[in-house]
Order: structure tokens, then sequence, then C-alpha cells
């Protein structure tokens, strides 16, 4: 399938002109370019303003159009390695478009699965009194959660293995926009907001306050199932495993943060332990479905 824009024969590596193709695009790439495909289907259906309309139609040419730009120079190439994660971020808020309804029925199971991991089984007290200083570290690993893509792609620059980016950036993306695109499916809120008070943590930290401004102010009202989170945290991991698959070391460091990004969703009230197991078995079966793309391809 081939789209009719020729790059000048002088920015091609080739020296002639050259159709932007989608084969010319990276799995990841085309995991994206579906998922906005996806948003422009769901702008039609939830009969969205035409402005929200034009902009879903142009997100996935824009994604297209960047893609390609690559073959321009060498500094087109390394940014076209970034461009999957900041599109991840604008799909995220993407999807506050399409907030509508409220299942209160899982709400409340939800939240009664959670009491029983926090009180009975002593998740809250593990984390106040049997390791001092946690409820810090799990705020602080929540706040930076944005900051967990970023740090994979410097980590395989500077282990020279640029060539396996793709493989990083697949599995974050399949991983990552599976559990974005679920989110209109079942709109459920925040146990923070639908159970306001109930529940809350005895611990109080400066990166609290901070999580709950930029959830107060930047978050989306969409949903909260799966957890976006949970999801970029462990696609992330699976990633790196990936693209990384002789370090050991470095798919355990990611994936302790994973698993403290999961713990401070349920801890904080920002999710329930629902949304994030539902994420974790979202981006195994991206992680596999990659693995199993990349032998068959």
């Amino acid at each position: 399938m081939a789209i009719p824009f020729r790059v000048p024969a002088a920015h091609t590596a080739e020296g002639g002109a050259t159709l932007f193709r989608l084969t010319n695009c990276r799995l990841a790439e085309r995991v994206v370019l579906l998922f906005f495909l996806y948003t422009l289907l769901l702008a039609f259906v939830y009969q969205l303003p035409l402005w929200q309309k034009v902009v879903c139609f142009l997100a996935p040419l824009l994604v297209l159009a960047g893609s390609q730009a690559w073959r321009r120079s060498d500094g087109a190439a390394i940014a076209r390695d970034w461009l999957v994660p900041a599109v991840a971020l604008a799909g995220y808020w993407q999807m506050g478009w399409f907030a509508g309804g409220r299942d209160r029925a899982w709400e409340n199971a939800w939240l009664s699965w959670d009491r029983v991991l926090l009180d009975h089984w002593g998740l809250r007290s593990m984390v106040e009194r049997q390791l001092i200083g946690l409820p810090w570290i799990l705020e602080l690993c929540y706040l930076l959660l944005y900051a967990i893509p970023p740090a994979c792609l410097g980590v395989l620059y500077w282990r020279r293995a640029r060539s396996s980016v793709d493989r990083f950036l697949a599995t974050f993306a399949l991983g990552t926009l599976a559990a974005y695109a679920l989110l209109p499916v079942i709109a459920v809120q925040s146990p923070r907001i639908a159970f306001a008070g109930q529940d809350l943590p005895n611990a109080h930290s400066i990166w609290r306050s901070a999580n709950l401004w930029i959830l107060n102010h930047l978050d989306i009202s969409t949903s909260v199932f799966p957890s976006g989170h949970v999801a970029v945290a462990f696609s992330s991991a699976f990633g790196i495993r990936r693209a990384l698959p002789g370090s050991l070391v470095t798919f355990l460091v990611f994936l302790s943060l994973a698993v403290l990004v999961f713990v401070a969703t349920i801890y904080g009230r920002y999710h329930y332990a629902a949304d994030g197991l539902a994420s974790v078995l979202i981006c195994l079966i991206a992680w596999g479905f990659c693995e199993v793309y990349e032998r068959l391809a």
C-alpha cells in the first residue's frame, strides 16, 4: 500500500525518489497507526465535535509521515526512535474524549477485593510499618512512571544496541496502546474519587502531593481500567527484555520498578488491583505476540 507522497531525491538515502510505504514502517509504528485508526472510528461512534474528528483523522497521517522522515538525516533517524513514546502519551490524552457512563457494580466488586488485599492480607501494614520509607518510594516511582520508556531507550543507546530499538518499541507500543484502547470499554472511576476519603494511605509525602496535583489537573476521566501506568511500566520491562535478552539484571531492574508502580497504584488508591492485573496480562500477551511475529516475519 503506497501513499502518493514523494520525498525529494536530495533527501533520500538512495538518491532517488522514495514512496512513503507502510512496508517501511517498524512494527511499533504500525501498532501506533492501528491505534489512531481505532480512535478515528471511535470519534464517529461517540459523535465527537468536528475539530476532534479532524485531529483523529490527521493523527495516523502525521505518525506515518514521521516514521518515514528518518531517511532525511541521521538526526531524524534518532528522532524516529522517540516518536512512539511521544505519541503514546498523546494517545492516552486522546482517550479522554471518549468518556461516558460509569459501572458502579465493577467499582464495588473491585473495592471489596482491594480491602481484602490491603487489610486482611496486610498490604497496607507491610508498606507503612514493615519497610520504612516504602510509601515515599512508591509515590516517587508512580510520579516518574513516564520517565521509564526514555530510560529504556537511553540504556539501549548506552549499551550500543540501537539495532534492537524496534524490539523494545514494538513490545512497549502494543502493551501500552492495547491497554489504552480498552479504557472506554469498562468505565470506572478511580477509587480515590469513587470512594472519596476511604481506604486512603496513612503516610503522606511531597511525591503524593505532586501525584494528586497531576491527576487532578492533567489526567483523563474516561476510566481507570486497565491501568495505563501499570501498562507503561510492564510493557517497558518486557520490551527491554526482548531488546537485551542477555542482560537479566537490566530486565530485573525495570521489572522491579514496574512492580513498585503496580503496588503504588493500589496503596495510593489511584487504581483497583484489578486494573493493574488486567494491564499485566495485556502486556504479557503483547510480549508473546511480538515474539511470534518476529519469528514468522
